[in-house]
């Protein structure tokens, strides 16, 4: 019985290292994908979306910029450093309510995150903006 027991016990360690190697190129994969699709080839780990706005004559009065307006101090946002916020500027997002507009995957991306992590900090300038 204590063979039995043992064969069975290394044969689903064995099953589990299998599917480990499965999910990391599924997940190896999935970021390849990513990166063609959103980085146009820049690498699995780090691709770039440039987030542009629409020219200010076709956008609504109310969500035009004045030139009074200050930009938003998105360290504020829990999950959002001077770095991350350095980011944000650069891909053209100044305020929180610019934040939520984006996707986890497109957070993900411009930051370099995970997806997990970028939907921490969307649920967090939410939970501001309220």
């Amino acid at each position: 019985m204590i063979v039995w027991y043992y064969q069975k016990s290394t044969s689903a360690e064995d099953g589990a290292l299998v599917l480990l190697d499965r999910l990391a190129e599924a997940d190896r994969r999935l970021r390849q994908l990513m990166s063609e699709r959103l980085g146009h080839g820049r690498g699995p780990t780090s691709p770039r979306i440039q987030v542009t706005t629409a020219p200010t004559d076709e956008m609504p009065s109310f969500l035009q910029r004045t030139s009074t307006a200050v930009a938003e101090d998105l360290t504020q946002v829990k999950g959002i450093g001077p770095v991350f916020a350095n980011k944000l500027t650069e891909a053209g997002i100044h305020t929180v309510a610019g934040l939520i507009t984006l996707t986890p995957v497109q957070l993900a991306a411009i930051l370099e995150i995970s997806d997990g992590r970028a939907e921490n900090i969307i649920a967090a300038a939410q939970a501001m903006s309220r």
